[in-house]
């Protein structure tokens, strides 16, 4: 990336932030203006004369509240019988056992306390079973009497499924209250092998309702069944002394509670489903809102879950909406102006980081910049921890090529692969002679201007830099990226090279110092490449024969141009791939390279041509 592109860069990241800061002055002014309309909507919809039917719209989720709860209390009741029937089924529990049977039930009672009785009935009318009470827990046997229960177990043999039977009162003085059963038939096999019971008194029901309604003071669950009978009241918590086999539940005007018992006199108000009814009711100077929704599933009788809401309760609190509508305005005025000064605080860090991200993602390492500490202790950590990043990220561009590193981002491996690629080693002729006349500064010195040339002609043709021995350079063009014109992109290498360094030898000669003499191999043919090295230490690079080919023929220009400033070889492989560029080479004839046996054809790029010198001179 160019500065320009860089500068270009940052300047739409500002505009950037611009218009998030004016995005962000636009979204609290809304946030003003809605504030204030919604305080303007509720004035006006009070004064509008819609007291109650806001009233009852606030206490729906009373309603709902209560219903979860109270149905919290029976699906724990279905869960353990349910599973109680599949063990009998698994054979896993045997009815036969009553050891096994009363061990397992009394742990199941323990975790349901809302359930008195706990039983299992077996097809001739045995009963053995558990009961909780204030003394404990106790097992028991008991055989079928009634015509009632006789009916229910046949009912839930044929059924094969659990269902809540109806209300009846239990004359036992241990209970002596009206109850509800929940049959869970079980089998074993194909066989049917009798019928769960969990029997819930009403007490117990009521006695879940109080603690409901003093939890929520101020309101009123009940539940009745059908329309007017009360289920479960907070009042019948104690038991109700009305109750018998006769009465089995109270009705509404026999509760005590003077609003329940005015409860179907007025028109109800539906809102947002059907099943849900609004009444206010009122007795002399009180009045209250009663809520109603009709459930099934809990026993034969449909019932009906409600909750008494006061009026005055709910007045209070609407009027207390209003002044904390206001004061909620000025909080709102307040915050906003501290999260502007925040925000602005936030976001130049935040952008500033963006755009050095950016600059990392393309490797454009040149562009980055040390970001300044910050009030916030997250965004200071993140600016020192991005600072320690950057030293390292600048070493790791001195060593790691960026090609290698833009093939990872992309590919996100180097797997190693068989790759036909052109190869090139560079050498400096007698560079150990002039060392040796020169300082280790100069020396260091001389050798990165060298680099610096043979880098940038590589580069600029998609090359990859594979090591620096010495002297030497060692490149290699078709891995890991695709090229199929590998062979090609080398030769214009080899040409830039070499007219780099005619450039640079002009200059030394013009300052007084020796010219630079230069041999460049070149050769054509199939490797490894890949990532080779040890165990949590490797490098991307290439091996193979053709390697060892390519560093022979840069060793032939001794012999071939001993006094030559600028040696090219090429092998014969290597001008077979060329599509261009081959009219000015000069065949060589074959070579029996050191240390093989067979010969190589050998081809040189005539760099003494005048074509190379005269632009060699035109670049001064």
């Amino acid at each position: 990336m160019s500065l320009q592109t860089t500068g270009a860069a940052d300047a739409d990241t500002r505009k950037r932030t611009i218009s998030l800061s004016r995005t962000l002055a636009i979204v609290m002014a809304a946030l003003v203006a809605l504030t204030a309309a919604v305080i303007l909507s509720v004035v006006w919809y009070m004064s509008a004369g819609a007291t109650r039917e806001l009233l009852a719209q606030s206490a729906h989720l009373g309603l709902d509240a209560v219903q979860t709860k109270i149905g919290s209390r029976f699906a724990p009741v279905e869960d353990q019988l349910a599973f109680l029937a599949k063990e009998v089924g698994a054979g896993r529990l045997d009815p036969a056992d009553t050891l096994a049977l009363e061990r397992v039930m009394t742990g199941a009672l323990a975790a349901t306390p809302q359930v008195r009785v706990l039983s299992f009935v077996k097809p001739n009318g045995e009963i053995f079973g558990v009961t909780q009470g204030p003394k404990g827990v106790f097992s028991f046997a008991d055989t079928i009497r009634t015509d009632n229960e006789r009916t229910e177990i046949d009912e839930a043999r044929r059924s094969g499924e659990a269902e809540w039977g109806p209300v009846y009162f239990v004359p036992d003085p241990a209970i002596r209250t009206s109850v509800t059963n929940l049959q869970q038939p079980a089998s074993a096999g194909d066989q049917f092998a009798g019928v769960f019971r969990a029997t819930i008194t009403v007490d117990a029901i009521s006695d879940f309702l109080r603690q409901i309604a003093v939890s929520n003071p101020g309101t009123t669950p009940f539940v009745l069944y059908g329309r007017d009978q009360v289920l479960a009241h907070p009042m019948m918590a104690s038991g109700h002394p009305l109750l018998s086999a006769e009465h089995r539940l109270p009705k509404l005007s026999e509760l005590g509670d003077p609003f329940l018992a005015a409860l179907w006199d007025g028109e109800p108000e539906t809102f947002h489903d059907s099943a849900l009814e609004a009444r206010v009711v009122e007795v002399g100077d009180k009045g209250r809102v009663i809520l109603t929704r009709e459930v099934s599933g809990y026993a034969p009788a449909p019932l009906v879950v409600g909750v008494e809401v006061p009026i005055e309760s709910l007045e209070k609190p609407i009027s207390d909406l209003l002044r904390a509508g206001v004061a909620g305005l000025v909080v709102l005025l307040a915050a906003i102006v501290i999260a502007w000064v925040v925000s602005r605080l936030i976001v130049r860090p935040v952008t500033s980081m963006a755009r050095e991200v950016r600059a990392v993602g393309m490797l454009d390492f040149a562009a980055l910049h040390p970001l300044p500490g910050s009030l916030f202790t997250e965004l200071n950590e993140q600016a020192r921890a991005y600072n320690t990043m950057l030293t390292g990220l600048r070493w790791l561009e001195t060593y790691v090529p960026k090609k290698l590193v833009r093939h990872l981002l992309g590919s996100g491996d180097l797997v190693s692969t068989q790759r036909t690629v052109t190869i090139m080693f560079t050498d400096v002729v007698d560079f150990t002679a002039t060392a040796e006349k020169t300082t280790a500064a100069e020396v260091a010195a001389l050798l990165n201007r060298h680099f610096d040339l043979l880098g940038q002609c590589i580069e600029d043709e998609g090359g990859t830099i594979d090591k620096f021995i010495g002297d030497c350079v060692m490149a290699f063009w078709g891995a890991p990226d695709d090229q199929p014109d590998h062979a090609d992109r080398a030769m214009r290498a080899a040409r830039a090279i070499a007219l780099a360094v005619a450039k640079d030898n002009a200059d030394r000669r013009r300052q007084g110092l020796a010219p630079l003499r230069v041999r460049i191999g070149v050769h054509s043919g199939p490797v490894v490449s890949g990532n080779i090295g040890m165990s949590g230490r490797s490098a991307y690079t290439i091996v193979g024969d053709a390697v060892n080919v390519c560093n022979r023929i840069e060793q032939l220009g001794k012999s071939v141009a001993p006094s030559e400033e600028i040696v090219v070889l090429l092998s014969g492989e290597t001008v077979d791939f060329l599509t261009e560029g081959r009219s000015d080479l000069a065949p060589l004839g074959k070579h029996c390279l050191s240390g093989r046996t067979e010969q190589t054809e050998i081809y040189r790029l005539p760099t003494t041509a005048p074509r190379v010198l005269s632009d060699a001179q035109r670049s001064l």
